[in-house]
């Protein structure tokens, strides 16, 4: 393990352990090394140490036991794809063992509703840019996305041009071109099917089937907690699956 330069990157800290834990886990021996033990392999105090592995607890990665220590949990570690934390969808689709490509459509611009001037707080009637890309799962449609964001995010007008060439995520690109990070989004998970949303059929080559979709409907938010992106997320379950591990609260 390399050591850490900065003093307060918890969460550096942290895929530095995770990547450690990946490296050596063995199925056996689960246990891992003490804060104090951590502290002098990464160079940074027992409270960063601490911190991230409080984050890693909350993710499922591993369980904290008093008075025996901290234990990888062997479950996650199976897992292909977590909900949480974010994961782009080209990286899920290699997780599940396919091949990604993209195909983007053609971005447009419409007036806020007055649903959506509410979502991405911005005037009813101001002019919203709509993005659409479909991915694949080895050349087998497996989600299509759909972001809204405000014209005024854009710095230079003229960017709007260089979304469909952009290599990256759309995020990638507001926090590059525009200086808009998203840092967390809040997420509603829905089922639909081609039936209720038309579009599906195309886009997912149903035919005349009916089949069902999961949906991910959110809301992306900046570091100062203000709303850049609407995002809907449709995902077929037979190329992408999510995994969760959910820690039980009890009554005392």
């Amino acid at each position: 393990m390399r050591k850490i330069k900065s003093q307060s990157l918890s969460d550096e800290v942290k895929n530095e352990i995770l990547n450690y834990i990946k490296d050596t886990f063995d199925g056996k021996d689960n246990k891992l090394p003490t804060e104090e033990q951590f502290s002098e392999m990464l160079g940074v105090s027992r409270i960063t140490i601490r911190t991230a592995l409080n984050f890693l607890a909350n993710d499922g990665i591993i369980f904290r036991r008093q008075g025996k220590g901290t234990f990888v949990n062997p479950e996650a570690l199976r897992m292909k794809v977590q909900f949480n934390p974010v994961t782009l969808f080209s990286e899920m689709i290699e997780q599940c063992g396919f091949k990604p490509s993209v195909k983007l459509l053609p971005s447009t611009s419409q007036k806020a509703t007055k649903d959506l001037a509410k979502l991405l707080n911005v005037v009813v009637g101001s002019e919203i840019i709509f993005t659409r890309k479909i991915f694949f799962a080895d050349k087998n449609p497996c989600a299509y996305c759909e972001d809204f964001f405000s014209i005024d995010i854009l710095k230079n007008k003229a960017d709007l041009k260089l979304i469909e060439d952009y290599p990256n995520s759309l995020f990638d690109f507001l926090h590059e071109r525009c200086g808009r990070k998203i840092e967390w989004d809040r997420t509603e998970i829905l089922t639909v099917t081609n039936q209720e949303v038309s579009q599906l059929t195309e886009h997912f080559q149903c035919g005349d089937t009916i089949k069902s979709f999961l949906l991910l409907e959110g809301i992306n938010f900046d570091g100062n907690d203000q709303p850049v992106v609407y995002a809907n997320e449709y995902i077929d379950t037979k190329y992408i699956r999510f995994n969760s591990i959910r820690q039980k609260a009890y009554l005392s």
